[in-house]
């Protein structure tokens, strides 16, 4: 059996009291990194996230407004006067002209309109299809927890048209300017380790009507 030699000797109370000390402010420290990685990943994925639904969003707009009044009007934008606005718009056009439709418009994508629709506190860029597929809803949900639509109208020179007093002159809009915001809430507290301050995103597309005769000749 081992004897123990009375000159060992352990930790003192105040050894104890500094190890404890250090090791509390390696882990306060720690903590705080910690805690600004976490709100940081927050943020960012919020905000890729939502970057990536307005993009899908504003592609898919992109893509019918710019064919508005194709098959059916060789002259037109396509818009619906009295259905569009600075938050929202309609466009038509005949898809499947020349397969056989003889220019009506009665088929799934040929007649469709974007809008903010706000739900149990939420807002949503919605499109609706007024000849979805038989079964299937009219509404699609484009964009989750966006702010804003905006829609800037411009004439053959170049200047925005001024709907809001006179809805008619969308008729002679040769583009639109599409802008969808989203507001990121702040995450943390302010002071806190990490805190990030609440932002905005704003995603625009601007979209020349092609088949608008003003058009016709570059695009």
């Amino acid at each position: 059996m081992k004897r123990l030699n009375s000159n060992d000797k352990g930790f003192t109370l105040f050894e104890l009291m500094i190890a404890m000390t250090i090791t509390l402010v390696i882990l306060g420290i720690a903590s705080t990194l910690l805690a600004t990685s976490f709100h940081v990943r927050s943020r960012e994925q919020a905000r890729t996230d939502s970057i990536a639904d307005v993009q899908r969003a504003i592609n898919i707009m992109s893509r019918e407004l710019a064919i508005g009044g194709f098959g059916f009007d060789s002259s037109s934008n396509g818009l619906v006067v009295g259905d569009c606005s600075d938050s929202t718009i309609r466009v038509r056009s005949n898809l499947n002209r020349y397969s056989g439709n003889s220019g009506t418009i009665e088929s799934s994508g040929e007649d469709v309109k974007y809008l903010v629709d706000a739900t149990e506190g939420q807002k949503y860029l919605v499109r609706y299809d007024r000849f979805g597929s038989v079964g299937a809803s009219q509404k699609t949900v484009l964009a989750n927890r966006i702010n804003r639509l905006e829609l800037v109208y411009w004439g053959p020179t170049n200047t925005p048209l001024d709907v809001a007093t006179d809805p008619s002159q969308v008729a002679n809009a040769v583009g639109v300017r599409v802008s969808v915001s989203v507001d990121l809430p702040a995450v943390g507290k302010s002071g806190s380790a990490g805190f990030q301050p609440a932002t905005t995103i704003q995603l625009t597309s601007d979209v020349a009507f092609r088949n608008k005769s003003e058009n016709l000749s570059t695009y």
